[in-house]
């Protein structure tokens, strides 16, 4: 096979079909390869090289890419699979065998070749019978419908095609999602070890006839930056008051108690999975292999500090007819019966990951009903199977559960010594982040902003707006953070923040001028409409691009046993702010989590605007501490939870979007797929965390 033959080339990367190439299931293969790109540094122009992986159509008759995705038909094809065919073909490109031409798929037929026909010579011909008289060619397959190509109107039967070569697949299910991850993890050892690969062998950029033709010279080696390690903060709990995380970026909720519990004295369980299986884990307190993860859900709760009632929560089985939104409605109301109360949360049990589901269970709880609902999955939960590891999963809960409820997990302990946070005064930490529809689908966009309501930066409320498709500037942005500025009077008593530290997260640097022109005149114009008559309300405000989506990548050194963490990688507090940093900007790259699967990526901060006055090694510091308080988990994660925060938020915002026929609560646009409705956030939700 030729180079061309076994190379994709996409956009700033190059791919190869070679020894690294696995099946991902469902017709789709992986294929590893490398990134580029030139970047301006403050020591000049670096190239910045990284693995990276693709996935690719597997190069195969068409009529098994069917069976691949739907699985073997006999007969005609259901309805269920032409429709996932119809979504999944759409746009393939196949070559048919007899003629050997290229065409994209449009859709299907709704008939065999057989049975489809058209007008010829003045009589209607089968498009089996033509091909036969045209091409000598005898078709066999009676069932399967032709794929309609081109602008639609040449059929060509299945049995005819074959899935054209090098077509990349962007849009993967979760399977191939998971398995994609998977093999694209490298520990660093490996991933540095393929980068050089890369460099020197399959690009060869050192002696690159082009580079050289412009005066460009191409070391063969990686660069060595200097790098510094911050202290890991001191966490406070309800018990014990200070507690040391350490170094290495994890702990657990053994013997400790969250700082504010909250308290559950109303609630109920919705179950999907299969009751016959389910129940006991759910109703009784010890079954036939111990402990009931009822039972050690409840226990974790009240260790925790969340005050649960000594009775189990009522358990609701919905029939099969019985919609998901009738479902969570008559937990509420079993809960209220059972304990005299509203129901405070539903604990929704589902019996596997998949989306549809989990989609109706949000629409219903967080728009229709305002009522916070915890997912778990039956089998990770050990419901109905054995159970392993149900402990961390309780704690991890139980976690969720206190933030949705109003509590505080933990918070920083020694607030003193940082920026902001240390000077006692009200302040603002606003997360925002926009998701756009995947390729190809269209749609709107939906826009998330998150702020902080409370002195220890951990209690965060969301706005959520549905904007239009592809745009990455929020466009409501004044008033979503007026109102979360009102928000926080209202919380604080009357309040309003002296300071705002503001984190914007998904923005290329090709929108930075933009995003600072239109964003931060927003922010400005938002604390304007605060101010009292007379007097006019300026907080000083800092504006930080976070960006997750680069190739740079830090390997400790191979003789530095000591700043390297279990896994390989450089140790949670890695901070790299000269050498590969911009030139002119204020920028710099934290890596403030401990590796578990692969090569850690560390986020990039760049500070547009700091009227705080932070300094360098003031927003480092405060950042890096801030990855210490995500709510939903005893690590420090990747990126500040202000920035992960709305994320979240805007993927669950995305959850909110449905076709026509919504509810009074739905606001429309009409988008590439029609008419999609947005079922906005309930009101009862506004200040809780129901995102996480």
């Amino acid at each position: 096979m030729a180079m061309a033959d076994r190379s994709l080339p996409v956009a700033r990367g190059v791919f190869f079909r070679g020894p690294g190439t696995r099946s991902l299931g469902g017709g789709a293969e992986v294929w590893l390869g490398y990134q580029q790109s030139l970047r301006p540094c403050q020591t000049g122009l670096a190239l910045n090289v990284d693995m990276a992986a693709t996935a690719v159509l597997e190069e195969k008759p068409l009529l098994e890419l069917v069976a691949d995705k739907v699985g073997h038909v006999a007969g005609p094809l259901p309805d269920a699979a032409r429709r996932r065919l119809n979504r999944d073909l759409r746009g393939v490109k196949v070559v048919t065998s007899h003629t050997g031409i290229t065409k994209a798929i449009r859709h299907l037929s709704r008939g065999s070749p057989f049975q489809e026909t058209f007008e010829r010579e003045g009589r209607q011909v089968s498009v089996a019978d033509y091909l036969e008289a045209q091409y000598g060619v005898r078709l066999t397959n009676r069932d399967m419908p032709c794929v309609a190509v081109g602008n639609g109107t040449v059929l060509l039967p299945m049995e005819l095609c074959r899935v054209a070569p090098r077509q990349r697949l962007i849009r993967l299910d979760e399977t191939q999602t998971s398995e994609i991850i998977k093999i694209a993890a490298q520990r660093p050892g490996d991933r540095l070890a393929a980068i050089d690969h890369a460099v020197n062998r399959q690009a060869a950029f050192p002696d690159d006839p082009t580079a050289r033709a412009f005066g460009l010279s191409i070391s063969s080696r990686t660069v060595e930056v200097g790098a510094r390690v911050l202290p890991n903060p001191m966490l406070a709990y309800g018990s014990p008051g200070r507690y040391d995380p350490k170094g290495g970026g994890s702990w657990n909720l053994r013997d400790v108690r969250f700082l504010n519990g909250s308290s559950l004295p109303s609630w109920a369980v919705v179950c999907f999975a299969n009751q016959r299986f389910a129940a006991e884990d759910l109703e009784a307190a010890r079954g036939q292999h111990g402990p009931t993860f009822m039972a050690e859900f409840v226990d974790m709760l009240n260790k925790c500090g969340v005050a649960t009632p000594r009775e189990f929560p009522p358990v609701v089985y919905p029939d099969r007819n019985a919609t998901v939104y009738s479902a969570v409605a008559e937990a509420k109301a079993k809960a209220q019966a059972a304990f005299g109360a509203p129901a405070s949360l539903v604990l929704v049990v589902l019996p596997d990951t998949g989306a549809a589901l989990y989609r109706e269970v949000k629409q219903a709880s967080d728009s229709m009903l305002g009522l916070p609902t915890q997912c778990i999955v039956s089998r990770k939960a050990g419901i109905g199977c054995p159970a392993r590891g149900r402990p961390q999963y309780c704690a991890n809960v139980a976690m969720k559960v206190n933030a949705k409820l109003g509590g505080c997990n933990t918070r920083l302990g020694d607030v003193e010594r940082l920026p902001v946070l240390g000077a006692r005064r009200p302040f603002m930490i606003l997360g925002a982040d926009v998701t756009h529809p995947r390729p190809g689908e269209g749609g709107p966009s939906i826009a998330a902003v998150v702020g902080s309501m409370d002195a220890t930066a951990t209690r965060y409320a969301a706005r959520v707006t549905m904007q239009r498709g592809g745009q990455e500037i929020v466009a409501e942005l004044k008033a979503m953070v007026k109102s979360l500025l009102l928000e926080f009077y209202g919380a604080t008593r009357g309040m309003r923040p002296e300071s705002l530290l503001f984190y914007r997260d998904g923005v290329s640097e090709s929108q930075f001028q933009e995003v600072y022109y239109k964003e931060y005149s927003a922010l400005l114009e938002a604390c304007a409409e605060m101010g009292d008559a007379g007097a006019e309300y300026r907080p000083p405000i800092t504006f930080v691009i976070v960006q997750k989506r680069h190739h740079t990548r830090f390997f400790p050194k191979s003789t530095d046993q000591s700043n390297r963490d279990r896994s390989g990688n450089v140790l949670p507090g890695t901070v790299v702010d000269n050498d590969i940093a911009h030139p002119h900007d204020f920028s710099f790259y934290l890596n403030s989590h401990s590796g578990i699967q692969g090569t850690s990526k560390p986020a990039h901060y760049s500070v547009l605007v700091d009227e705080n006055k932070f300094g360098a090694d003031g927003m480092q510091l405060l950042t890096y501490h801030l990855c210490y308080l995500f709510c939903r988990c005893t690590r420090s994660i990747s990126v500040c939870p202000p920035a992960q925060y709305a994320h979240l938020a805007a993927f669950r915002g995305r959850l909110m979007l449905r076709g026509e026929g919504g509810s009074d609560t739905a606001s429309s646009a009409s988008g590439g797929g029609g008419t999609v409705e947005f079922m906005s956030i309930n009101p009862r939700l506004q200040k809780a965390m129901f995102y996480v």
